[in-house]
């Protein structure tokens, strides 16, 4: 009897610890959205070319996504942007996806704090299912 009730107490506390996990998860993906929201400069290499480019880029935090829009050689377009887990290692990204000019585009970035404690982030562009050589590469940099 007693051996009963000592696995039942195992089992809720398990269970708990669960729950608070998944729950410290959800907080904390909605703290990454919200630190990785704000204004950015952006410098980039085109897609397949050695051109480059400057523009700003808006990231908005709403729950679960961020809404992104981009403005580069005066077009702005606006895109959706998830936290996914990238690799084997637990590791995570920031995949943006965007249609400009009927073409659909998708970046994959990566972040880090700044000195300033603000988000920085690199990554490439490439058009989803396609094959390149040479992707677009990104940096974003907050603007203060």
């Amino acid at each position: 009897m007693m051996l009963k009730k000592l696995t039942g107490l195992v089992v809720l506390g398990l269970a708990l610890l669960s729950a608070g996990a998944e729950a410290r998860d959800t907080s904390d993906e909605e703290m990454l959205y919200d630190f990785l929201a704000g204004s950015y400069w952006l410098i980039g290499k085109s897609l397949d070319s050695q051109d480059s480019f400057v523009g700003k880029v808006g990231l908005s935090s709403q729950g679960n996504r961020l809404i992104v829009t981009r403005t580069v050689g005066g077009a702005q377009t606006v895109g959706e942007g998830r936290i996914e887990p990238i690799g084997h290692d637990g590791g995570r990204a920031l995949r943006v996806r965007y249609v400009e000019r009927g073409v659909a585009y998708e970046g994959t970035y990566l972040w880090q704090s700044d000195a300033d404690n603000y988000a920085r982030l690199t990554g490439y562009v490439y058009r989803p299912g396609e094959f390149t050589e040479s992707p677009g590469m990104e940096a974003l940099f907050i603007v203060q």
